[in-house]
């Protein structure tokens, strides 16, 4: 299903932006942790490992990436900038 890649991808970055944070916001941790459980059948284990150490700088290039792969959040984006010029 279309639609549930884009919500994994989308909760991915979410994720990982804010666990690189120097202070994550723990009910941001605890919703996403809940939607991987449930929505997935995941646990969040192997993104903390991945997003240890980063900052948010560093990640964000994965985060991209991950965007490009599974949405079109890179059109919307232009879109998004166009409609504010």
């Amino acid at each position: 299903m279309k639609n549930e890649k884009v919500l994994k991808a989308v909760l991915t970055a979410v994720f990982a932006i804010n666990r690189t944070n120097e202070n994550p916001d723990n009910d941001i941790t605890l919703i996403l942790d809940y939607a991987f459980r449930k929505f997935f059948g995941a646990n969040t284990n192997l993104l903390i490992l991945a997003c240890a150490g980063k900052t948010k700088q560093e990640i964000m290039d994965e985060v991209e990436e991950i965007l490009r792969s599974f949405t079109d959040y890179e059109k919307y984006l232009e879109e998004y900038k166009n409609a504010t010029v």
